[in-house]
């Protein structure tokens, strides 16, 4: 699994020739997104006193401060480290803040050739059999192990990818850092209500679009007392990165730089050289927005009567295809009909206008050509992100499972619809489609 390294260089990074100044690059790329100088923590405190150690498949660092970009593809274990529940609140080391378990974690893919970011979030309770250890959830592997045995039982899982880097930030660092952004509007879909004094949380949310302070949000992702679980929390995860993605891209940002490049510097550990977070944020910057994948690993709820805790068991073949479509630079081979074909599609509709016609209409239409698995949802059942309340000017179109030819295939039949590749609709489905009034208004 070890990459070759004859240069004895990071080989996805090459050299940039361009005019003007080193600094004049730095502000661009500033510009376009504040983490990009985020290059700075390879000389803050935390990363210094952190004990991680580099991964066993990397490649070496770059020596320096050079510019430089990604020429091949890379993948990024970025994890989200939950102390909130440590026993000394607040009163802790960078290190030991860092050691807990990690209540997010996503393989992020950054593919520069043609600008697509492919993240993949990993459900926190996602059964795994690691180097010797007994049964256990992925998110444990970082307090075994740290940064290394955590990356090396997510490629495991994976059938062995390869994980280049690895970016660690704890609770307070993402709080820290939404504060800093000026906090983040989000559209609450349902009364949230939870308190959990071991894990310091009192959540009391209302319906509807709110702009949550870092404390808030922090909350937000973390919710999980519904029907949906630990998935739920993936799908509010999901949705809450493409936002702060879209508010570090925005030209308001830059004014906020100062509290960024603090907060990156006190609350961040990886293994990213400067060199490459430069060529990691000149990537973001280029990346396309529409070619933002947003996928979960497949999988079901275990049965009380397989485990006595409850784990989220992932399905090899499905995974297999995202990992194929999204996350392997020399895919397989697939039946590139098999996943447009009508009738192996299942479709949920979710139609917030309580009107049984629309729905009605709708079915017959996909019926008409060729689609048979349908169902209708209750817009409160399954989906966690999305309001009841609420009926989107544009339809909808989620490939839930990272698939969008069926989401295409669903969309000529409509003759609408905005297709995006995400894991927030109805986790039962193939697509999820959210009933707009672009839709409404073309039904006979």
């Amino acid at each position: 699994m070890k990459q070759k390294n004859p240069a004895g260089k990071s080989q996805f990074l090459r050299k940039l020739s361009f005019g003007g100044s080193f600094w004049g690059m730095v502000g661009l790329l500033c510009f376009s997104s504040g983490i990009l100088l985020a290059g700075l923590m390879s000389l803050s405190p935390l990363r210094n006193q952190a004990t991680s150690s580099r991964l066993p498949h990397s490649p070496n660092n770059v020596a320096g401060i050079i510019p430089a970009t990604l020429d091949r593809p890379v993948n990024i274990l970025v994890l989200g480290i939950d102390n909130s529940g440590h026993p000394h609140q607040g009163k802790f080391t960078p290190v030991e803040a860092l050691s807990g378990n990690s209540d997010t974690m996503l393989l992020v893919r950054l593919v520069p050739s043609t600008h697509e970011i492919n993240v993949l979030s990993i459900p926190r309770d996602t059964l795994v059999h690691s180097l010797g250890i007994e049964v256990d959830k992925v998110n444990d592997a970082n307090v075994r192990g740290g940064a290394k045995l955590a990356a090396t039982t997510v490629s495991q899982l994976l059938g062995n990818i390869p994980i280049d880097r690895y970016l660690r930030v704890d609770t307070e660092g993402f709080i820290n850092l939404v504060d800093a952004l000026g906090g983040l509007e989000i559209n609450i879909p349902k009364p949230m209500n939870y308190t959990d004094k071991s894990q310091h949380l009192s959540i009391q949310f209302s319906p509807g679009r709110q702009l949550l302070n870092g404390q808030h949000l922090q909350e937000y992702v973390r919710f999980r007392h519904d029907a949906l679980g630990d998935i739920g929390r993936v799908q509010r995860q999901q949705l809450v990165l493409k936002e702060i993605l879209h508010k570090l891209l925005t030209p308001g940002t830059i004014t906020k730089l100062p509290q960024v490049i603090q907060v990156v510097k006190d609350n961040v550990d990886t293994d990213l050289s400067v060199g490459e977070i430069l060529a990691v944020g000149q990537t973001l910057a280029n990346s396309d927005r529409q070619k933002l994948h947003l996928v979960m690993l497949p999988g079901r709820f275990s049965r009380k009567e397989e485990y006595r805790l409850s784990y989220w068991i992932y399905d090899p073949q499905s995974t297999g295809r995202i990992l194929n479509h999204y996350f392997r630079t020399s895919p397989i081979a697939e039946n590139p009909n098999s996943a447009q074909n009508p009738p192996a599609i299942k479709i949920s509709l979710v139609n917030a206008t309580k009107d049984e016609q629309v729905t009605a209409n709708i079915v017959s239409l996909l019926q008409k050509q060729g689609f048979k698995n349908l169902t209708a949802i209750n817009s409160h059942i399954g989906i966690a992100t999305i309001s009841p309340e609420s009926t989107p000017e544009r339809t909808q179109i989620i490939a839930q499972h990272g698939n969008p030819e069926a989401a295409n295939a669903v969309s000529t039949a409509l003759g609408t619809g905005e297709i995006q590749v995400a894991s927030v609709g109805d986790i039962s489905s193939d697509v999820t489609v959210v009933i707009g009034k672009d839709l409404i208004s073309n039904l006979p």
